[in-house]
């Protein structure tokens, strides 16, 4: 569901958030970066990606589509590089967008839950890549926080520890977005399709367990 376009707000940009660039002109290159701050109205900072440890040549006035997540919602605008500087940091200079296209990421209730899981590749190695703390639980999906950032290209395989005798294993997800704040990365995460019925059938029961439950005042 689509909140529209709107005029950007400060308050959505946090530092240490991954920020995807795409170029709108010849060459269709995408690239991840971090935003580092801004000046409401003016510009945003970001870091320059690099390949092979050393940082891009991003032209002066070219032409960017750039999105993020925050907060559950993604935004959408498009900006040019108005500067970029390679000392003592590389950095590049953005110019502020008028207008931001935003939508939401998850359009399900969320419940928030407090949930130890461990997640490993879904193909291949059993070896844990984190283990972390689910924030809050829909039917679409999850919000984990972690001390280590998850990979972008693989999905995952994911343990849902609800209590010493009830554990959720194998639940396939997917990376949608993630944020880092004071040394933890906050990664929304949606559950595939191709999850087996029996998986899904017990993650249903536990959110049908949680929609049941009274409201206390």
């Amino acid at each position: 569901m689509s909140a529209g376009t709107q005029t950007f707000s400060a308050e959505a940009l946090v530092p240490g958030q991954r920020v995807r660039l795409l170029a709108l002109e010849t060459t269709k290159s995408k690239w991840t970066s971090v935003l580092i701050g801004c000046r409401p109205g003016r510009y945003l900072v970001i870091e320059v990606p690099r390949v092979n440890g050393l940082p891009i040549v991003l032209e002066e006035r070219s032409q960017w589509s750039i999105n993020f997540i925050n907060r559950g919602q993604i935004y959408y605008f498009s900006s040019e590089i108005i500067a970029s500087i390679s000392r003592p940091f590389a950095l590049a200079f953005l110019s502020w967008p008028a207008k931001v296209e935003i939508s939401n990421l998850r359009t399900d209730k969320r419940y928030p839950v407090n949930i130890p899981v461990t997640m490993h590749q879904a193909e291949g190695s059993c070896e844990i890549v984190a283990k972390g703390l689910l924030l809050d639980l829909s039917w679409g999906g999850c919000l984990a926080a972690s001390t280590v950032e998850l990979p972008d290209q693989m999905p995952l395989a994911m343990t849902m520890y609800l209590d010493s005798n009830n554990i959720i294993e194998g639940l396939l997800v997917e990376k949608k977005g993630s944020r880092i704040q004071q040394g933890t990365f906050y990664t929304g995460l949606s559950f595939m399709t191709t999850n087996k019925s029996e998986i899904m059938d017990r993650l249903t029961e536990f959110l049908s367990d949680i929609e049941s439950i009274p409201l206390r005042l």
